[in-house]
């Protein structure tokens, strides 16, 4: 279609090595970074050794130009223009448009990114693409800005052929609105530093992630926390980078909880595993999710989640999980108590249930899965 020529078909065809490049929004490097880049590395440095990969990100402050991680050759793009904090991305979407004219690649991966999920590159491709499923809330962007990103998402998606989604509810959403749409469910895995060998539960509750009071309900969760009697409270520890820590300690303060709240920044490695293997269990009160990473991150590690009801974050929860009617505080504070009240021992059981229901998502197996994919893209020559 953009007559493009694949100078390794043939070795393609033997299954040989692919030249991949891969846009992605975000770096691991960058400490505001989300669960999209550690997909994609864990995937990169499992098929590094058999394919020729690289991902274009943004800068960020302290970052280099180029890296080489495990294998995989990451390039930065764009640049921060003044105090802008956004011209990093702004800057790197349009520098994204020239470098995929620029770079040889038989296959291009596209990350969805903010603020409208679906992008332009489809336009400019010069050979088959693949849409990465792993931002989709352009209209609740929408809403808060009061502009049109939600056309992205609705019409934008028509530009692409294929996908990978992370759950079933995101496989269907996607083929609503494109039904031309070749669709692979291919989920999120978990580190294996989260398991442990003696499951402990620990005197505080854990919320993991962007701390904030849009997409990831922060808000709701501290007025659920506040409802529980004082005597029946432990410390709530919440883990991530935030814009909003003023917004979020001036809130706790109105609810009189400010005292037993611990904004402890973003952690990642042994610092993430401990806070996840010693605390009583997790929190997930997120308004909307692509996947839900740190539910089956608490599961492996043999906790419970407490979480809202609603897809993808219910797909992706063992049974033992506390399910909540979206969005309903009074329920929220009732499950959490609910695992307050309750002894180790009766902890204890749901963990093995939780830990089982984890082993289901194996980096190995998701990176096997997700070349398959990519080896069968390449092998038809379709450009989008």
């Amino acid at each position: 279609m953009f007559g493009f020529k694949f100078p390794r078909r043939e070795a393609e065809e033997q299954g040989g090595s692919i030249k991949i490049l891969h846009i992605d929004p975000d770096d691991i490097d960058n400490p505001m970074s989300g669960g999209g880049p550690r997909r994609n590395y864990e995937i990169y440095k499992r098929l590094a050794h058999r394919h020729e990969i690289t991902v274009l990100t943004p800068t960020f402050d302290g970052s280099t130009r180029e890296l080489i991680r495990d294998n995989v050759r990451y390039i930065r793009l764009g640049r921060k223009i003044g105090d802008h904090g956004s011209s990093h991305h702004i800057t790197f979407f349009f520098s994204v448009l020239k470098a995929i004219r620029q770079y040889e690649y038989d296959l291009l991966v596209e990350d969805f990114m903010p603020p409208a999920s679906a992008t332009l590159v489809p336009l400019v491709a010069k050979g088959p693409i693949i849409a990465s499923v792993q931002w989709f809330f352009a209209e609740a962007l929408s809403k808060q800005y009061k502009l049109p990103f939600y056309l992205g998402e609705r019409y934008g998606v028509k530009l692409y052929k294929n996908f990978i989604v992370l759950t079933q509810s995101m496989k269907k959403t996607i083929e609503q609105r494109n039904c031309k749409a070749n669709t692979i469910v291919i989920p999120n895995g978990v580190d294996v530093g989260f398991s442990c060998e003696a499951t402990m539960f620990g005197d505080y509750i854990l919320y993991i992630g962007r701390v904030d009071t849009y997409q990831k309900g922060v808000d709701l969760l501290l007025r659920a926390y506040a409802k529980i009697s004082k005597n029946k409270r432990i410390p709530l520890v919440l883990a991530g980078h935030s814009f909003q820590q003023a917004e979020i300690m001036e809130l706790a303060a109105s609810l009189g909880v400010e005292k037993e709240i611990s904004m402890v920044g973003k952690v990642g490695g042994e610092k993430l595993y401990q806070l996840t293997q010693e605390c009583r269990f997790v929190c997930v009160p997120s308004r909307e999710e692509t996947f839900g990473m740190v539910i089956t991150e608490a599961c492996a590690a043999g906790k419970n989640v407490v979480l809202f009801d609603k897809a993808p974050m219910n797909e992706v929860a063992s049974q033992c999980c506390v399910k909540i009617k979206p969005f309903d505080v009074e329920q929220y504070s009732f499950g959490m108590l609910n695992l307050l009240n309750r002894t180790n021992s009766e902890l204890l059981l749901d963990a093995k249930t939780n830990q089982l229901w984890a082993s289901q998502y194996s980096w190995d197996e998701i990176a096997l899965q997700q070349e398959k994919y990519y080896e069968s893209i390449v092998g038809t020559g379709e450009a989008l």
